[in-house]
């Protein structure tokens, strides 16, 4: 009888194993991530050139497949004529994500709306007045799983920025990073 029990038990437990790691995944339901990148910007404007970007982001699953993102960036222009004389942009926004699943990679694309603060420079100085513009951006990529809570991701997105003074701030960044579930 003992040994009945012990093998009913064992059984249960078995089938009962698949549910349990299933549900808790990478990402799921009410999951939270942090991580970072770096990359480049290539702005629109004519006559600048590209620059550094870095991103910082927080993000909280509402499924396992949609997420939502609070994004803080830095990118950084340079004039192609003066590499002393630069535009920072400065972003701060939200974006929502949706994710596909394929074992260790999950392609994702978004969507996103934020401020951009924006601040001539010139050898390090800042150089006339900074403005503040409204902006969106569109993008996609793939995060890489090494582990179950750690990722490394490829990041491409494109910036629709406001003109600020007859600059253009908008353009194409492209950036790696890593990511961190809890």
């Amino acid at each position: 009888m003992k040994t009945h029990l012990f093998s009913g038990a064992l059984i249960v437990m078995m089938l009962a194993l698949p549910s349990v790691a299933w549900a808790q995944r990478m990402p799921h339901t009410d999951a939270n991530a942090v991580g970072g990148e770096v990359g480049f910007f290539v702005p629109r404007q004519s006559g600048m050139g590209t620059g550094p970007g870095v991103e910082g982001m927080f993000e909280h699953y509402i499924n396992a497949r949609n997420s939502l993102r609070a994004d803080v960036g830095y990118m950084r222009a340079e004039q192609n004529n003066d590499s002393k004389k630069s535009m920072r942009q400065v972003r701060v926004a939200g974006d929502i994500v949706h994710n596909w699943e394929g074992g260790a990679i999950h392609p994702f694309v978004g969507a996103g709306l934020g401020v951009y603060f924006l601040q001539p420079r010139n050898n390090g100085a800042n150089n006339g007045p900074s403005g503040t513009e409204f902006g969106g951006t569109v993008f996609g990529g793939a995060e890489f799983f090494t582990a179950k809570t750690f990722a490394l991701k490829a990041e491409a997105r494109y910036h629709i920025v406001s003109e600020f003074n007859g600059y253009d701030p908008s353009g194409f960044a492209l950036a790696i990073g890593l990511k961190s579930y809890f």
